[in-house]
């Protein structure tokens, strides 16, 4: 577990960024438990792990403002400030344009043999960083201060990509991106769905900078935005639902794709229809989720949006409509009365699921830990006391052949006879050191009894979890094809409108 970790979970479990972010009880109660869950004992003793957890708080924040952070006992502080300073006024911005422009070497143009790709390399990157480190400076958007650095020393143009990365900076000159003109009679039809830049540019790009990895978190994130947003916060209603959701998911994706990369929505306009359209399905079960999530916490304004699904027909303005239904593929229909128990159930057991195998995780973690030269405590021990014991044999035959050559050496009268006796001795003598000195060795390597009670313990407790981990397992394969069958009839109404009858 890293701080890659924890960046993850505050986007897979935070409401999006924003200033008037509050930070609640349950907010601090989760992440505790996840902290706990995932990571050692001791980790938020360590004065590092808990400078890391504050650089994750503020990476999350960065696109909204900067933060006031304190973790003790348990327990975060957080308010989130609005910046207060412009990057491009920073009397540091022309020193660090200096050092880019100092280190061309470590630039490569044509990236990947495209000329409308430029790669600042790990080693300029890193040197980016370290400057900009030393500034002290909360008030100003650090990230923002780079990509401004960054466009001042290429001469980029407005609508070009800064995008910074891992192990490199990443540029896309989108002046030389194939598009093609708009009329106006196209827009809002399918000649506009990529904002009129060719899919080819779309595809490459969405090859290398989304891994499938990226793709689950993005969608899962877009989605939860979606369904706070519009159906908890907003409470949209069905209607309008139906004629406003798609382009309240491609905003949403093209805002956090912005969010994500740079501020070029003129790109990310067209990278949002593209991805949105091979993304389709994955998108709406990720918003189906979000709401069977909802459901299982009987939330009023979810259930109340599901029950249009359950009307099979409405009247609108005199006209007769059919509704779309939450239906399984054997024509069974599924209304919020239905579903309502299994949706719970199921839901309630993922989580706890999911609760189990991290700490089976960590225990096997703790088992790993404890293990030596790739054995368990037990096994280890056993093959070593055996080694030992061996040894011992072999160290109480050298001292009775020993106590022989003595006896020998004693009543032995020619000199010759004497002197062959005591450099055999001499020899024994030098076995049963390097003997003595590896018995040694071994009873060193020997876990410690604390640690091979510790490990019979986490053993007990280890067989213990995977004993509850695979009734919760049990649970969850017996509803699965109900639930299945739920999200599966949601996600199609969802897509789906009602029809004039």
């Amino acid at each position: 577990m890293s701080n890659s970790d924890i960046s993850l979970y505050l986007k897979e479990n935070l409401k999006y960024p924003s200033l008037d972010f509050n930070w609640s009880d349950q907010d601090n109660d989760d992440f505790f438990t996840f902290i706990n869950r995932h990571f050692s004992n001791d980790y938020l003793k360590e004065r590092e792990n808990l400078l890391e957890i504050k650089q994750a708080f503020k990476d999350y924040f960065e696109p909204v403002g900067y933060i006031l952070f304190q973790i003790k006992n348990f327990k975060i502080k957080l308010k989130v400030f609005p910046y207060q300073e412009e990057p491009q006024n920073s009397q540091d911005m022309d020193r660090l344009v200096d050092i880019i422009c100092e280190n061309e070497e470590f630039v490569q143009y044509d990236y990947n043999g495209r000329s409308d790709q430029i790669l600042i390399q790990n080693e300029l990157k890193d040197k980016i960083f370290a400057f900009v480190k030393t500034l002290e400076n909360e008030r100003m958007c650090k990230k923002e201060f780079i990509k401004i650095a960054v466009r001042k020393s290429f001469e980029l143009e407005e609508n070009d990509i800064v995008m910074i990365k891992t192990e490199s900076i990443f540029i896309k000159l989108c002046e030389s991106v194939p598009k093609r003109e708009i009329l106006e009679s196209e827009k809002n039809t399918i000649a506009n769905r990529y904002n009129g830049i060719d899919e080819k540019s779309l595809s490459d790009f969405n090859a290398e900078h989304f891994s499938n990895k990226n793709d689950r978190i993005f969608f899962i994130h877009v989605a939860k935005i979606f369904v706070d947003k519009y159906i908890v916060d907003k409470k949209i209603n069905n209607n309008n639902y139906e004629k406003y959701a798609f382009a309240y998911v491609l905003a949403i994706i093209t805002q956090q794709l912005i969010a994500t990369f740079d501020n070029c929505e003129e790109f990310f306009k067209g990278l949002a229809g593209y991805i949105f359209r091979i993304h389709f399905e994955e998108v709406f079960a990720n918003v189906a989720d979000a709401i069977l999530a909802e459901v299982a916490i009987s939330n009023p304004k979810v259930i109340d949006f599901l029950q249009y699904y359950s009307l099979n027909t409405v009247v609108e303005g005199g006209v007769k409509y059919k509704v779309p239904i939450i239906e399984a593929q054997k024509g069974l229909k599924w209304n919020v009365v239905s579903m309502l128990s299994i949706v719970k159930l199921y839901i309630k057991t993922r989580a706890k699921y999911q609760m189990i195998a991290s700490e089976l995780t960590k225990m096997e973690e703790e088992t790993i830990a404890l293990s030596k030269d790739g054995l368990n405590p037990v096994e280890f021990n056993k093959i070593n006391m055996e080694e030992i014991k061996q040894l011992t044999n072999e160290l109480i035959g050298l001292e009775r052949e020993m106590e022989k050559y003595y006896d020998s050496l004693h009543l032995a009268k020619d000199e010759k006879e004497k002197l062959d006796l005591q450099e055999e001795i001499a020899l024994i003598k030098k076995e049963a050191q390097d003997l003595r000195k590896a018995n040694k060795t071994l009873s060193e390597q020997t876990i410690s009894r604390v640690n091979f009670n510790k490990y019979l313990l986490l053993e007990k407790e280890l067989n213990s979890t995977s004993r509850r981990l695979k009734r919760e397992n049990k649970i969850l394969e017996q509803n699965e094809e109900s639930f299945s069958s739920i999200k599966t009839g949601l996600v199609k109404a969802l897509i789906s409108k009602k029809q004039q009858i």
